[in-house]
């Protein structure tokens, strides 16, 4: 069966409980998207040797780390040089300086305005990670942020939009990550300055619409998007057949 449940998406691993499988999900014209194909992450940094075996024992070839280079020297990511698994970095936020948050998060009423700039200040880093995907159509890969909700979350979104995905899936996904994520925020919350920041842990629904509403006010779907920031047609038609069955 093709079709698979929140519980099955899910992949048990100590301590990294906001880690799933992106597989499963029916798409609107039918078909259904790939497991152990694209696997969405909190940072598995400091990780034990067990932890990273069982990564590579579910396939993951490939990893795509999406966070800035503060986040990367304070916690390095442990699949980094592990066995032949090939590591990118494509930080999202284009902010060196960036501790957890960028310093004009204010600026923005909620989440939502945070992903619509994400998608329009980092067309570049987008295009270099769906020419990472096109570049390994066989790898299991895993693309990760910090909590896996907020730019793994953008990327999760374009994902399962390009595959042609129901919106309601799209947005359920994105909404798993605060349940997922509730044992961690609180240590996530220390290293925020102020309470308002904090609002930022949250994944709630109404974020992803609005960024979806955005997509298609402006754009028309991720494939248009993608077309904008320069991958060709053929490509992006390469990068659905790799994802769905």
């Amino acid at each position: 069966m093709l079709y698979m449940t929140r519980e099955e998406r899910q992949i048990q691993l100590e301590k990294m409980v906001n880690t799933r499988d992106l597989g499963g999900y029916e798409t609107q014209e039918g078909y259904y998207t790939k497991s152990h194909k694209y696997v969405r992450s909190t940072c598995p940094s400091g990780i034990s040797d067990d932890l990273k075996e069982q990564f590579y024992q579910y396939g993951i070839r490939t990893v795509i780390d999406l966070r800035s280079d503060y986040e990367l020297v304070h916690q390095p990511h442990s699949l980094k040089g592990y066995k032949d698994i090939e590591y990118y970095h494509i930080n999202l936020l284009q902010n060196e300086n960036m501790s957890v948050l960028p310093n004009d998060i204010k600026d923005y009423q909620d989440l939502s305005g945070f992903y619509i700039f994400m998608i329009e200040a980092n067309k570049k880093q987008f295009k270099k990670v769906f020419n990472i995907f096109l570049n390994h159509p066989y790898d299991c890969t895993l693309f990760n942020c910090s909590a896996g909700k907020d730019r793994t979350g953008v990327i999760a979104c374009m994902l399962l939009d390009l595959a042609g995905c129901h919106e309601y899936d799209i947005v359920k996904d994105y909404s798993e990550s605060y349940e997922n994520n509730i044992d961690i925020n609180a240590s996530l919350a220390q290293m925020m300055d102020n309470e308002e920041a904090k609002q930022y842990l949250r994944s709630s629904p109404r974020y992803m619409m609005e960024l979806l509403d955005y997509l298609r006010e402006h754009y028309g779907s991720a494939k248009e998007y993608l077309l904008e920031i320069g991958l060709k047609n053929e490509e992006i038609e390469q990068l659905i057949e790799n994802f769905t069955i």
